[in-house]
């Protein structure tokens, strides 16, 4: 099987995670160290933790999008966040 190069996969949890991030850490809390670096661990570290939900299509998107409504996933990726807060700002990578 070829894929062509227009063909695009994504995890749909990537701009799940950052909006959380962005709407529930940031908001909410101020980072011992506030650079690119460290959000970017911290985002990285969540997704590692998190079960990828991949997908190809706009309608895709929308799907697992609309599956985020349970709180108990929004309740994990709040948690896991936390936990990779905690472990970047007790070892930060710069």
């Amino acid at each position: 099987m070829e894929l062509s190069r227009a063909a695009s996969v994504l995890n749909v949890m990537e701009p799940i995670v950052i909006n959380t991030f962005k709407e529930h850490i940031l908001t909410n809390r101020t980072l011992k160290c506030d650079c690119e670096k460290c959000r970017l661990d911290i985002v990285v570290l969540t997704l590692n933790h998190l079960q990828p939900h991949y997908t190809s299509t706009q309608a895709g998107e929308a799907y697992i999008k609309a599956l985020f409504m349970n709180t108990q996933l929004q309740s994990d990726v709040i948690q896991e966040l936390t936990r990779a807060l905690q472990v970047v700002e007790d070892n930060p990578n710069h």
